[in-house]
């Protein structure tokens, strides 16, 4: 319990002194269609889902048993006409402790057509987290809520797959999100382009700490943003994720490897 909280020490440490300011953008699914980024959305429901992701490594650290899970939230539009709708993460920290302002992204937008479907990834996620004020976080673990605001009733489901650190999907849980009615006007992120490869890059939790065990945390690379590797490095596909480029996977995330190791 000590040990988490001095990680989470650090990193409040470390994200306490940026701003809650960072770049509007669209969620990077099939039937999301990109619309120019406004100030507010006008909403009336809430939905918080649940999302656990091991990113750059199984988790290990013993707040869950060891393996690697995913999550999906899929997002439906039950209605004949174009919703706008606005989507944020809030990471989950210890209890108790203090998360600094880094610990919920700003408001993301995406339209949804009429009776379109659209799925937000832990990857996705993640990127909601780069960058924020030039920063861009590489989570080993990343546990907390989507939270999605709409001004109509929609149809949200978390899936949820499980397994060991290696092999196939072992077990998957499907759970519809229930809204809750709360009139607010959301403000939308800034409207700040993302730069491909642009950011500072922090690991979370810091290197050093138990969710790593005795392996460094990879860096990713890559996926729809195309987050660029340091030099010396090369960008290759993940195995230990769910997507395979030479499968018919689209815009894939990577991890970087030294550059004589690149195949």
């Amino acid at each position: 319990m000590k040990q988490q909280l001095r990680v989470l020490g650090v990193f409040a440490a470390l994200m306490g002194s940026w701003a809650m300011v960072g770049p509007t953008g669209i969620i990077p699914v099939s039937q999301a269609e990109p619309v120019q980024p406004s100030k507010t959305i006008k909403t009336e429901y809430q939905y918080a889902a649940k999302v656990a992701c091991s990113l750059l490594l199984p988790h290990q650290d013993g707040t869950l048993a060891r393996g690697t899970y995913r999550t999906t939230v899929n997002i439906h539009n039950p209605t004949d006409k174009k919703v706008a709708v606005a989507a944020k993460v809030a990471l989950a920290t210890q209890f108790g402790s203090d998360p600094g302002p880094f610990g919920v992204t700003p408001f993301k937008e995406a339209v949804l057509q009429p009776d379109g479907a659209v799925g937000v990834s832990c990857f996705d996620i993640a990127g909601y987290f780069c960058p924020i004020d030039g920063v861009c976080v590489d989570f080993a673990f990343l546990e907390g809520f989507l939270v999605i605001k709409s001004p109509v009733p929609l149809d949200v489901v978390g899936v949820y797959t499980a397994r060991h650190t290696d092999g196939e999907v072992e077990s998957i849980d499907v759970e519809t999100v229930q809204p809750r009615q709360i009139r607010e006007t959301v403000n939308i992120g800034a409207a700040e382009p993302t730069k491909p490869g642009g950011g500072k890059r922090v690991d979370y939790p810091p290197k050093g700490s138990s969710a790593y065990g005795d392996k460094e945390p990879k860096q990713m690379c890559g996926g729809i943003a195309g987050f660029k590797c340091p030099a010396g490095k090369t960008c290759v596909n993940d195995p230990a994720d769910d997507c395979d480029p030479t499968k018919g996977g689209a815009d894939c995330s990577g991890i970087c490897v030294s550059s004589p190791e690149a195949r």
